[in-house]
């Protein structure tokens, strides 16, 4: 109760945005208050001056100084009113103490005035306009706390009361129109206050709801700095302001090493702590630069080039601080945007690409994108940009390299090897692209073309009547997440050209494989239930070959061509080589040599028991029409 009784005086306290916004519209309301003044003061001003000077009533010396000081003392307030009121909507003025004095004093004159004036007009018998007029600019267009307007209210209407019941006793009538219009002026008063106290709540509510939504839209919610979205548009700004030197400015991009292994030493909340330290004390060594999380544990950086390095360098020092077990450090790459026209998403990707090309450098921490860097970026983006087109207008295409039979070196199959012969780079080794496209996650595009592909050639070949073995294709790991069901979708190809199942061999590469992924497994079961080879490609380059072996069912094993380097220095490579082959034997696998290239190779091979052989002995990588042509040339027989 005392509490509301307390809000309806106005005793509450008001927050710094609301006072500014009562005083703001206080000082728009003065504005009109005081220009309706100045104006009637002036014509008032003119009219006695003239009818002194023209009517023939005869006014004393004492009568023409009342009124003139008067109007003069309102006029004067009035104007010192306006200014001060302009003074505060252009920010010049921003005492509250100083207005609420001066919006005072020009209430006091205006009701003195008010009383002033009206007490003749009583006098002669004539409505107290003036006293009401007065009342209602001080009390109505500038918004008091009400415990000030009740005071100022029931004062001058008290004040004005008394002195014409002092000349002439009022009448009853008189009475009731005075106490009427004191109520009404008093609850409009307070109500205009109320008024405007609401909206000024509503707008700071609305600002800070405003505020909150802008400040999530541009702010990294981890780490509390800023996030990509905002790092673009400001760093924009940046390189477009001609104040600012962009010859000197360069953008960075830092990724903390083994961060992963921390992530999963402390689980999320430790982590997400050391990131946000991490960001803070970033600010800390560019406080006046762009600094953002781009990702994970990734940021950019829009700085100026002197002592860049160095506090490259005091980030280093602080992140290996966070752990002395996990050896956290940090990579940072580096791009110098050569104008002002850069767009800073293509700046932070080439300073990334920068610090990318270090990750597996172990004592090199810092790399700048140079002319090398570039002509390699370019070409990367180039085969992003162009995938689709290149399948589309067959760019991308197999290149089939022979494997025989051990036994007698007949032609048994091919493995099909994309290829990428571009009208801008001409034609592309694997190396160029398979890497780029798995590290943007397009790599199924191009091993579904592929599939495709073989397929056509498979079905050309059959209907006229080529002897076209059969056909083993390798599948990324990845093809097995990016791709809703991959045994369907090749499926939807084998249905096409109507093929049976036995046209087709699955290669799937060794490090792809992890003994825990139930995907894979569940994918491997739908083509192998469904009548298709699986073959375990590139066998022995990793380390867990035999847990390879124990956990998933192959039909074929291609060991590694690593087998056969040094083959006839190294003294280990025979044995090594003849172990395997007995092992898969035992475990009822096939198996596959790639990489020969000599005849003392093959013959040992064929010697220990390998029953197929693929390598450039027998030929390298070829398009299907030279393949076709060798088959039917004769240089390559096809047998069993």
């Amino acid at each position: 109760m005392l509490r509301n009784l307390k809000r309806w005086l106005g005793f509450d306290s008001l927050s710094p945005y609301v006072k500014n916004y009562l005083n703001v519209a206080n000082a728009r309301s003065a504005i009109y208050m005081a220009v309706i003044t100045i104006v009637l003061e002036i014509w008032m001003l003119t009219s006695v001056t003239i009818s002194v000077l023209t009517s023939h009533k005869v006014r004393t010396f004492l009568w023409i100084v009342q009124h003139f000081s008067s109007y003069i003392v309102l006029l004067v307030v009035a104007t010192l009113i306006l200014f001060h009121s302009l003074r505060i909507l252009h920010g010049k003025s921003t005492s509250e103490f100083g207005t609420t004095i001066l919006y005072g004093i020009f209430s006091l004159v205006a009701i003195a005035f008010g009383i002033y004036i009206s007490y003749f007009d009583y006098r002669k018998g004539e409505q107290v306009l003036t006293f009401i007029t007065m009342e209602t600019f001080v009390m109505c267009l500038l918004a008091w706390r009400p415990v000030v307007s009740i005071l100022m209210v029931t004062s001058s209407y008290l004040c004005f009361y008394l002195v014409c019941d002092a000349t002439f006793p009022t009448t009853y009538a008189t009475k009731v129109n005075l106490f009427t219009t004191w109520i009404a002026m008093t609850v409009a008063s307070i109500s205009i206050y109320n008024q405007r106290k609401i909206s000024a709540v509503t707008d700071e509510q609305l600002e800070s709801s405003n505020m909150s939504l802008v400040q999530a839209a541009v702010t990294d919610d981890s780490t509390g700095i800023s996030n990509v979205s905002y790092f673009r548009g400001r760093a924009r700004q940046v390189l477009h302001d001609e104040d600012i030197p962009f010859e000197k400015l360069i953008f960075l991009y830092i990724d903390i090493e083994n961060f992963k292994y921390y992530n999963e030493k402390f689980e999320f909340e430790k982590a997400n702590l050391l990131l946000r330290d991490f960001a803070q004390y970033l600010k800390v060594l560019f406080p006046d630069n762009l600094v953002a999380r781009v990702s994970d544990d990734h940021f950019m950086i829009l700085t100026n080039r002197d002592d860049f390095k160095e506090k490259i360098e005091d980030a280093r020092s602080f992140i290996k601080k966070a752990d002395s077990e996990i050896h956290l450090d940090i990579k940072a790459g580096a791009y110098r945007p050569p104008s002002r026209d850069t767009l800073p998403i293509l700046a932070v990707d080439k300073a990334r690409y920068a610090c990318n090309s270090i990750k597996k450098k172990f004592n090199k921490h810092f790399c700048e994108f140079d002319e090398e860097m570039r002509r390699e970026f370019e070409r990367k983006k180039y085969i992003i940009e162009n995938l689709d087109a290149a399948i589309e207008n067959g760019y991308v295409k197999p290149y089939y390299q022979p494997v025989v039979w051990a036994k007698n070196g007949k032609l048994c199959g091919m493995e099909a090897l994309a290829r990428w012969d571009d009208p801008k780079y001409g034609l592309l080794p694997p190396s160029a692209f398979i890497s780029v496209l798995e590290e943007y996650n397009k790599i199924h595009l191009l091993d579904l073309s592929i599939v495709r592909s073989v397929c056509r050639d498979l079905s050309e070949a059959r209907k006229n009547n080529i002897p076209f073995p059969s056909v083993s294709i390798n599948f990324s790991r990845l093809d097995f997440s990016l791709v809703d069901d991959i045994f369907a979708e090749v499926e939807k190809s084998m249905n096409e050209f109507a093929l049976s199942p036995d046209c087709i061999h699955v290669e799937i590469t060794e490090s792809a494989l992890n003994e825990n992924d139930k995907l894979l497994h569940k994918i491997m079961d739908s083509f192998r239930a469904n009548g298709y080879s699986l073959w375990l490609d590139d066998f022995g380059s990793g380390y867990s070959a035999l847990n390879v072996l124990k956990e998933y069912d192959f039909d074929m094993i291609k060991l590694d061509m690593k087998f056969l380097s040094n083959f006839s220095e190294n003294k280990k490579t025979r044995p090594l080589l003849k172990s395997v082959v007995s092992l898969a034997s035992q475990v009822h696998m096939q198996t596959l040599t790639e990489g020969v290239e000599t005849q003392e190779e093959y013959d040992f091979l064929r010697q220990i028991g390998c029953e197929r052989l693929q390598g450039y002995l027998f030929g390298k990588p070829m398009p299907r029409s030279e393949l076709i042509e060798k088959i039917q040339n004769g240089t390559y027989e096809v047998g069993v």
